[in-house]
């Protein structure tokens, strides 16, 4: 591709439904409890085809379809969409929404009866819903980078209010928007160390941790330690998602934002063509990245 920033662009939204299907069939079993995940496969608590993804990808495009439409993140109209999502299946892999986690279906019913925007308040939620689906935010707002961290913890607020989660969508807001404009995984790293939030500093020591010390439970800091603790370790895009599904626990996710992580970083031409090939809505989800690209706040 002739645009390597339009590449990683296109990466970072592909990234994410690639590592959500390669973890998919494996969510919820324990690590290294089934054979090493290098490949598309069926079944799986959700039942899916090869290729089909989860709640990760159906909420990023709904974040996408929201932010083109609205040009901003726009909490009502972002809420409607999930609300389509879960209810008719809108955005959905196969027809209906899969993957709701219960804290999520929660909020989306609570809003559905009184249409406030805040609803999330009454549901304590730390999990990693607020960091699945960021891309199309980093994307939007890759020119600016303290945009950037606002929008990704206003759109994680309609669902994740915990602290921890809204300074985890803010940092990987950060990150995705050092790997748009660089491309360089050393970059990405060095910006992680800097964390000071307290409910994320100590818990992103990654690079001194052994595979046995990252988490693989769903949790938003969990998940973002485990996708750079996978980024650090492989210098390719295939090798970065393997290892992540590979996590076991909530397999998809963090092959989701492992898989955001290192699109963004080595676009969508360095993702094997046999995962493009198979992948559900490959060419829907690379079109709301080049709008997203196109509209959205360059540098």
């Amino acid at each position: 591709m002739p645009d390597p920033m339009l590449d990683r662009s296109i990466g970072a939204l592909l990234g994410l439904a690639v590592g959500d299907a390669l973890g998919a069939p494996f969510e919820g079993l324990d690590r290294d409890s089934y054979p090493r995940v290098l490949d598309f496969a069926a079944g799986g608590m959700h039942g899916i085809e090869p290729g089909a993804w989860t709640d990760d990808t159906a909420m990023a495009i709904c974040l996408a379809e929201s932010l083109l439409a609205e040009r901003r993140i726009e909490e009502g109209d972002l809420l409607e969409r999930f609300l389509r999502w879960y209810r008719a299946g809108e955005n959905s892999a196969g027809g209906k929404a899969i993957g709701v986690s219960p804290k999520t279906r929660a909020t989306l019913e609570a809003f559905e009866r009184s249409r406030r925007i805040d609803a999330a308040a009454e549901v304590e939620n730390a999990g990693n819903g607020a960091i699945m689906r960021l891309a199309p935010v980093a994307i939007y707002f890759r020119g600016n980078a303290a945009e950037a961290g606002r929008s990704a913890a206003r759109q994680a607020r309609v669902t994740h209010t915990a602290a921890a989660a809204l300074a985890a969508a803010e940092l990987l807001a950060a990150l995705l928007v050092v790997a748009l404009r660089t491309g360089d995984p050393e970059a990405v790293s060095r910006a992680a160390a800097r964390a000071e939030h307290p409910d994320l500093a100590v818990r992103l020591a990654h690079r001194g941790k052994t595979r046995e010390w990252i988490s693989s439970a769903p949790r938003a800091v969990d998940t973002l330690e485990a996708a750079l603790w996978c980024l650090d370790r492989a210098d390719n895009f295939e090798a970065v998602v393997v290892e992540a599904v590979n996590l076991g626990g909530d397999s998809d996710t963090i092959g989701a934002v492992a898989g955001q992580l290192a699109g963004a970083i080595f676009g969508a031409s360095a993702i094997p063509e046999r995962w493009l090939t198979t992948l559900l809505s490959r060419d829907r989800l690379a079109g709301l990245a080049r709008r997203l690209h196109a509209q959205g706040m360059s540098e």
